[in-house]
């Protein structure tokens, strides 16, 4: 049987419910194999914003580093004097997409989303983000269609990545949690995109599982921050937002933002 065809038949339907969830499929794994999918979606009037982001570690110490930080910055809340309030009017919209990351910045929101952004900056790990605009009353038999231009945009742009540095594809890709039958569907569309991507494809038998608890680890939680941040950027264009611009400073080209029945927004 071909690779293709391996892949397609992984990603069956009869095939999914056999697949372990990421924390199982994790096993035995090295940090740097792994990767992480975060997702947001953003509605407006007219129009839904849905945001897909690939996130890869280009060192082994990636994920390590981050959690170190994530757990500094509990240690220091937890030492924060109890007096300390947060100033009302000031709430962040970070908390709620990023509880592990947010919370301990909860008493400074106004700092909160540029503190983030300098964790981030400074981690070694790049980003592939493809974004879809839909009309609010747009059919929803092209959810499909839309979900494959997502997995499209950033294993295309994850694919050239690995192409471009020679570094050696991850082995997993972590989503957040799903019902069983979202996920099968799911991994049945990545499987086609990989499928379909260009023969000299470097992502191989890349895997799609999904996180079996609320609580997730904190670098999927960090790709969900940023999916979140090009969302808000996408509705909002001219508010000023140093974790949209630090997600684009580290996204690999040629990641782009889709969209349904547009125009491309931007390429990078």
């Amino acid at each position: 049987m071909s690779a293709a065809g391996k892949r397609s038949a992984a990603t069956s339907p009869s095939a999914a419910t056999a697949v372990k969830n990421a924390s199982q499929a994790m096993t035995g794994l090295r940090p740097e194999q792994v990767a992480f999918l975060g997702e947001y979606t953003a509605s407006a009037k007219d129009k839904q914003v849905f945001v897909q982001i690939l996130c890869w570690p280009t060192v082994p110490a990636a994920w390590g580093m981050l959690t170190q930080t994530a757990l500094a910055l509990n240690e220091q809340r937890r030492g924060d004097s109890m007096s300390l309030s947060v100033a009302k009017g000031t709430a962040s919209w970070i908390p709620a997409v990023a509880p592990q990351l947010g919370l301990p910045l909860e008493r400074d929101p106004g700092a909160a989303e540029s503190t983030l952004a300098t964790l981030i900056r400074r981690l070694p790990i790049r980003f592939a983000v493809a974004v879809v605009e839909q009309e609010t009353e747009q059919n929803h038999g092209s959810d499909a269609l839309r979900r494959r231009s997502l997995f499209s945009g950033c294993l295309t742009a994850y694919n050239a990545y690995l192409k471009s540095t020679s570094q050696a594809a991850c082995r997993i890709v972590v989503a957040p949690n799903q019902e069983p039958a979202e996920s099968d569907g799911q991994r049945l569309i990545f499987g086609e995109v990989l499928a379909h991507l260009d023969t000299t494809s470097r992502l191989g038998a890349l895997e799609l599982a999904f996180w079996p608890e609320a609580t997730v680890p904190v670098p999927l939680e960090m790709a969900q921050l940023a999916a979140a941040a090009v969302a808000r950027h996408v509705q909002d264009p001219a508010q000023a937002s140093p974790l949209f611009e630090t997600v684009y400073a580290h996204l690999a080209p040629p990641s782009r933002f889709h969209a349904l029945g547009r125009q491309t927004r931007r390429r990078k």
